[in-house]
């Protein structure tokens, strides 16, 4: 039990912490308790009555926004009370979080205090606050992808696939076939899973299953605009700086261009036979989705600090050169609510005003400077030693 302690104390408050964030509303007055799960149990409830999932509107003008399987996936919550759903899908949340942290800590050989130190920055950082006081199932999508990369293989591939299946974005995992190691033993399997997975969502619900691939899912009038404070992507990024709605896109997709190349590049060059340097790319890819998507709420980005908390646990192995201080000045800005502050002192208008600006820039660079650590391959035999996560490891290279 005593050497169990360096991990289940600060796991421990952490959980402590987010509970009062619940019971206090603080920081949290944006975030209704339980209303993304609501929006969930809502889309399961129509798929069983045979009705379009895509066509109650929220109270707030949201909508169901997931393809169908998701929607499928979601029914069992209609088994449980309201309130009693919540609590069991944050609890979900918190068991997956702390068994994911620890198992990618432990592969880059953090123990004891830092890996308890680590799941818990993880846990009270803003995108697992905000994802724990909605219902989100964005943290699920996030370890998924990041972890379905670490295992690879088989297993891994369909953590991946599943992730892409929920959420479409993850789908951009699929770079890695620029990696011939990687195309038979991971690419290919994800993208028979994902196939298999998706197309159980049009057995399930056909017509909005069409609906979605063919219109909905490029309607970006169902997403919320570039400026919308607690946007974290690129186009957010030129919307706080003062840029209107169709610029900041237009700018942002220029921009995306050469973020995604570096990735496809990051992707040839992993040693995938080393599960830190899979893992490594499975932080990049989940991290360069957040900036190219249109929206990017904080809890889409739980890869972030999880990222940044890795990094600084091995910071040779996952990549990162430049050093404890620019990681951890990455980390900050997810630590603190300053999208809210930002909003806040916008809303005050005069001086403070530019300091909210600044305060909402603070996300964009962070994923930007987190993506160029990343990016950059570990020293050689930095990797070497680092435990593995699957049986595909330990095969050789390929040449």
């Amino acid at each position: 039990m005593r050497a169990r302690l360096p991990v289940l104390v600060p796991v421990g408050l952490a959980v402590a912490w987010l509970l009062l964030l619940v019971a206090t509303g603080w920081g949290t007055a944006s975030w209704e308790r339980g209303y993304d799960l609501a929006v969930y149990r809502h889309g399961a409830a129509d798929l069983l009555a045979g009705r379009d999932v895509y066509l109650r509107v929220t109270d707030r003008g949201h909508y169901f926004v997931y393809p169908p399987l998701a929607a499928a996936l979601f029914t069992p919550l209609l088994l449980l009370p309201a309130t009693a759903a919540v609590w069991v899908w944050d609890a979900l949340l918190v068991a997956v979080t702390v068994l994911a942290g620890t198992r990618l800590l432990r592969l880059l050989g953090a123990r004891g205090w830092g890996v308890g130190l680590g799941v818990a920055a993880v846990l009270v950082s803003d995108p697992f606050a905000e994802a724990f006081v909605l219902g989100q199932v964005s943290p699920l999508v996030v370890l998924g992808l990041v972890a379905g990369c670490a295992v690879a293989g088989r297993r891994g591939a369909a953590l991946a696939a599943l992730a892409a299946a929920v959420k479409v974005t993850p789908a951009l995992v699929l770079v890695a076939v620029a990696n011939p190691a990687a195309r038979r033993r991971f690419v290919a399997p994800t993208v028979v899973v994902g196939g298999v997975v998706t197309l159980l969502g049009a057995l399930a619900a056909p017509a909005s299953w069409r609906s979605y691939f063919t219109d909905l899912l490029w309607d970006s009038a169902r997403v919320a605009a570039p400026g919308t404070p607690t946007n974290n992507s690129l186009a957010g990024a030129f919307a706080h700086a003062g840029l209107a709605a169709g610029p900041s896109s237009a700018l942002a997709a220029v921009l995306a261009v050469p973020v995604v190349v570096l990735t496809v590049l990051v992707a040839r060059g992993v040693a995938w036979s080393e599960a830190a340097d899979r893992l490594r790319f499975g932080l990049l890819v989940s991290l360069v989705t957040c900036l190219v998507s249109p929206v990017t709420w904080s809890h889409h980005a739980l890869a972030a600090p999880l990222a940044a908390v890795l990094l600084l646990a091995r910071p040779r192995a996952a990549g990162a050169r430049g050093g404890a201080v620019l990681v951890t000045a990455a980390l900050v800005p997810w630590l603190l609510p300053v999208l809210q502050w930002g909003a806040a002192l916008q809303a005050g208008g005069g001086p403070g005003a530019v300091a909210g600006v600044l305060l909402a820039e603070t996300r964009p660079l962070a994923l930007l400077l987190l993506v160029l650590l990343l990016a950059r391959p570990p020293r050689r035999g930095a990797v070497a030693g680092v435990g593995r996560l699957s049986g595909a490891s330990r095969r050789p290279p390929s040449p």
